[in-house]
């Protein structure tokens, strides 16, 4: 499996005033194949430095690839940072060159002998031709050992990757994709993923990965190309495993596929939030085709709001507090009635920073659902800063549905 170290040149960089899009666009570009990205390098634009962590990237990995530093000011260093690890020359490139007046004298710019400098790669190099500026970058191969540098300009380093660099590599350079699997899976920590995924006994060779995205998870698993005829084996071990939790294949997040369960089953739902403060209508109506299930939401955020409009009587709220899963059972049941749907969801509870006592701390939330004439309240206790608690109280709500509608209908 060759190695790749991918390095960033540019103070933009260092001091956060540009975010480095690069890395992470070409080490998804090797992610399922048989290239493995050992590490990100991110550094000044000083040709020492350059020179430095050239010298001992190419001690590592079997493949460098640079993104910055072609440009013809006197900050920008690879080319020469690349000539003198090797030991080689720089050499101006005509095509570039001609190409590169051809660019600016469309611009009416005009055109010094400094210029020029963005022509230049290094000797015996293979130039790739940029059309989408006048910086090219280029391929050195030296002994077994591979540097490719591209401009720093997403747009044009995305675009060089994927039309030039990786039908290289793979004509070159035996690169071959292996097979990936992608979940999303909700409603469980990442301990349990971990744990439910050690229990599958996969092949050495296949990798897995788990990215938390706001209350969800992209599982990612990646094999190599003999296992390839396992894939479907995998696929439903994976799906078997984590059934309860899997976020549809055709939807990217919970909300999504509640939607489609609602439309399918064509099931109607209201909600009435506090805590939340109407989160969970945001995350729905955020999906096209909400309307077709979703009749809308109260945000009774003050008692007087579950008092007056959803009927709460004062004296629960008196005896067991507004926080408490009488009362969102009762908002749950008011809100169904008032907005006529087959579903209702409701939320009560303490979101932070303040608010909380030693009964009722801060991340106490209570549910209440009614589904038609079933009714269900739970209270559930999360931590974290009051938007986190917020987006989990909503998480929760919405996987709960997903999963009774699944159960049931």
């Amino acid at each position: 499996m060759p190695d790749v170290i991918i390095i960033s040149t540019g103070y933009e960089f260092i001091y956060g005033t540009t975010i480095n899009t690069n890395c992470s666009f070409i080490s998804n570009l090797f992610w399922g194949s048989n290239f493995k990205v050992l590490k990100h390098i991110t550094i000044g634009d000083e040709i020492e430095s350059i020179v430095s962590v050239l010298n001992q990237s190419i001690n590592e990995a079997d493949m460098v690839i640079t993104t910055g530093g072609l440009g013809p000011a006197d900050n920008n260093n690879t080319v020469d940072a690349v000539c003198s690890v090797l030991n080689i020359h720089p050499v101006l490139d005509e095509e570039s060159n001609n190409k590169f007046i051809d660019y600016y004298r469309s611009m009416n710019c005009s055109i010094n002998n400094n210029d020029h400098k963005i022509s230049t790669v290094p000797e015996n190099s293979l130039v790739i031709q940029n059309i989408y500026g006048p910086a090219p970058g280029f391929i050195v191969r030296h002994m077994n050992k591979i540097i490719i540098s591209l401009p720093g300009i997403p747009s044009q380093a995305e675009k060089m990757m994927i039309n030039d660099i990786l039908p290289y590599l793979k004509k070159f350079s035996e690169f071959y994709n292996k097979f990936n699997l992608n979940y999303k899976i909700s409603d469980i920590k990442e301990s349990d993923i971990n744990r439910l995924i050690n229990e599958l006994s996969l092949p050495d060779s296949v990798k897995t990965c788990i990215i938390y995205r706001s209350g969800v998870y992209d599982v990612l698993i990646t094999g190599f190309t003999e296992y390839s005829a396992d894939k479907e084996r995998i696929d439903i071990c994976v799906r078997n495993k984590f059934y309860q939790y899997l976020v549809e294949y055709n939807t990217a997040f919970p909300e999504e596929e509640l939607i489609s369960l609602l439309i399918a089953k064509k099931l109607t739902i209201s909600t009435a939030e506090s805590c939340t403060g109407g989160l969970i209508a945001k995350k729905i109506t955020d999906i096209s085709g909400a309307s077709e299930v979703y009749k809308g939401s109260v945000i009774a955020y003050s008692n007087d709001i579950k008092k007056y409009f959803l009927d709460v009587p004062v004296e629960i709220l008196n005896s067991f507090g507004a926080v408490s899963e009488v009362t969102a059972a009762k908002m749950a049941i008011s809100i169904k009635n008032k907005f006529n749907t087959d579903i209702s969801v409701s939320t009560t509870g303490i979101a932070g920073p303040g608010g909380g006592n030693e009964t009722k701390p801060v991340g106490m939330i209570c549910f209440g659902f009614k589904i038609k004439e079933y009714l269900f309240t739970t209270t559930k206790f999360f931590k974290g800063e009051r938007d986190t608690i917020r987006n989990l109280s909503s998480l929760y709500s919405i996987n709960y549905l997903i999963n009774y509608i699944k159960n049931t209908y």
